[in-house]
């Protein structure tokens, strides 16, 4: 039990200097909208493993010739990817192949594809053109997050609901495993005599 506890620290530390590293935009991402910044943290976890350039294509929205075009194009570039029950994941290795990736789905029309670090799909595309921001932007880990840290205040803002706040920022709030992935996650951010669950957001509705 005492190994247990000293490698739980040991991992807790390791959690607290990536923060520290990356400038505090979890902390500056959650104080902006008012949300506890290792939730950000969680759910950039569960959704791309807190990797700024994957993205991901949900192949089930795509036409048999789109997915040969897709795929023959990682092939002939080299792109590393993964098939997954739902999405095709490109691991692009830099930012400039992970702008190249985003350039020939949006060329070519491809229907959803969630981008970086918190994988904000192609839908908010007009969104945030309005605000100024390019799909290309959202590879900036710290404009990805702001993005998403807004996506999720809207979502508890409509639901005014934990759970369904953050099922919704998936995408589906009811029979959705997402919520408990994502908590999955938040628990091991924790001290034992810890529990936030009552606080994650206190932006003012």
């Amino acid at each position: 039990m005492e190994k247990l506890r000293i490698m739980r620290k040991i991992w807790l530390l390791s959690i607290f200097l990536v923060i520290q590293a990356s400038a505090n935009m979890w902390i500056s991402a959650g104080q902006a909208y008012g949300i506890e910044p290792r939730l950000l943290y969680a759910i950039s976890k569960v959704e791309s493993n807190v990797r700024p350039w994957v993205i991901s294509v949900n192949y089930k929205k795509l036409s048999s010739s789109q997915s040969k075009k897709l795929y023959s194009m990682l092939r002939t570039k080299k792109i590393f990817y993964n098939t997954f029950t739902k999405v095709i994941e490109i691991d692009n290795q830099d930012i400039n192949q992970a702008k190249g990736v985003i350039s020939f789905l949006d060329s070519n029309h491809y229907p959803s594809f969630d981008i970086g670090l918190m994988q904000i799909n192609s839908i908010h595309k007009k969104t945030l053109a309005k605000n100024g921001i390019t799909l290309d932007a959202l590879l900036d880990e710290n404009c990805n997050l702001h993005v998403a840290a807004g996506i999720l205040w809207n979502c508890y803002k409509k639901h005014k609901s934990t759970h369904k706040a953050i099922n919704a920022y998936n995408g589906k709030t009811v029979g959705n495993p997402y919520y408990s992935k994502v908590f999955s996650i938040l628990n091991n951010l924790l001290l034992p005599t810890e529990d936030v669950s009552k606080r994650l957001f206190y932006c003012v509705i």
